[in-house]
Parts: structure tokens; sequence; C-alpha cells
């Protein structure tokens, strides 16, 4: 899968390459993400993300932006046993290979300046995942991934929504993630990724 999904992206940078309006680019940031669902005490935990896009302008105001993206999602964890009094506080970190396809509409707000919005589905691939614990005394659980039970999905889907504003080469932006795929294999479990990120980036 994480063969057909590089093959994907570089097929699109293929076809897009032929046409004059489209440039490349490279971006990075920050995730903050969570999972929502069966999960108890979840919160939201920072991670990173950067990787490649391309810039496909179909006209001057409205763009195809394909990505190329290493990130970490995941979520801070927390359960309490009253009769231990013991809190156990850990956090899911999965590393994912991600590639976004946005639609995005450019205004004009001055000379060389743009505000722009998006919108558009993601698909991606889980590379590695651990249960990490705060304390010492517990050791860490790798998260595997495949289609058994006790296993994790590593195909994560959804849809993608942000804003964001370009000087020039230079571009920022913010987005939500809203995963759509069950991460969980139990008939009886759902599990969803939610993604913030906030990225930078420079067009070619």
């Amino acid at each position: 899968m994480k063969k057909v999904i590089l093959l994907a992206f570089i097929a699109v940078l293929s076809i897009a390459s032929a046409n004059a309006q489209v440039k490349f680019g490279v971006t990075a940031g920050l995730n903050t993400s969570s999972l929502t669902g069966d999960v108890e005490g979840g919160k939201y935990k920072a991670g990173v993300q950067a990787g490649l896009l391309l810039d496909y302008s179909v006209s001057d105001k409205f763009s195809i932006i394909p990505e190329l993206l290493f990130t970490q999602k995941g979520a801070k964890v927390e359960e309490s046993d009253e009769y231990l009094n013991l809190t156990i506080k850990g956090a899911f970190n999965f590393n994912y290979l991600q590639i976004p396809i946005n639609a995005a509409y450019k205004f004009d707000v001055a000379p060389d300046s743009k505000i722009l919005v998006f919108a558009g589905p993601y698909v991606g691939y889980a590379l590695s995942g651990k249960l990490k614990f705060d304390s010492n005394l517990l050791e860490d659980i790798k998260i595997n991934f495949g289609s058994k039970e006790g296993e994790l999905n590593p195909l994560d889907f959804g849809l993608n929504i942000g804003a964001g504003y370009q000087y020039t080469k230079f571009f920022a932006k913010l987005q939500y993630n809203l995963g759509l795929s069950n991460l969980s294999n139990e008939s009886d479990v759902t599990l969803h990724h939610s993604n913030v990120a906030f990225t930078v980036g420079y067009l070619f």
C-alpha cells in the first residue's frame, strides 16, 4: 500500500510537470492531534509534519494542490483507578505517510499577496506506532498494524479543510483533518483521527 501511495503521487507529478503552470514546493509545520470514538481520556498531543507539494494552477484563482507528507498523529490518554488511587498517563504516537489533494481558491488582497481557502480528501498509511507511558515503571507498547483483531487498520482516509496566506513564493496555512476511516478492526469499536496543523512553505 505504501508503494501504491507513492506511485500515485509520482504519477500526478509526472502528468502535472508537462504543464508550465505547475510550481513545486516544500512544506513543514506542527500538528496537534487526538483520537475520537471509543477512547477514554483522549487529549490533543503535539507532532510534526513535512513534505513536498505541487501547485497546479488551473486559472489565476483556482489551483489543485497535492502533497506528499510525513506526519505524526496520536493522542494523549489518561486513565484513573479510584480503588488503587492510581492514574496512568501516556500517549499514542503514530507516524504516517499521507497524501492530501486539495482544491484551492485564491483571493487577491494586495500586490503579490493572496488569501486561499481549500478543501479535499486525504489518504494515509501508517508507518509505525507506539503507546508510550509517562512512567518509567511501564514499558512502551509497540502498535501492530494489519487486519487482525488486536491490530489497527494501517489505512487512514478523510477530509481536509483549511485556509492560508501566500506572499509571492512563501505561504502559511492552517488546516483540519477529519478522519473518516475506522482504525479499529473490531466491529464494536470505533476509532478515528482528528488533527489540526499549522504549516509554512515555499514554492520554487
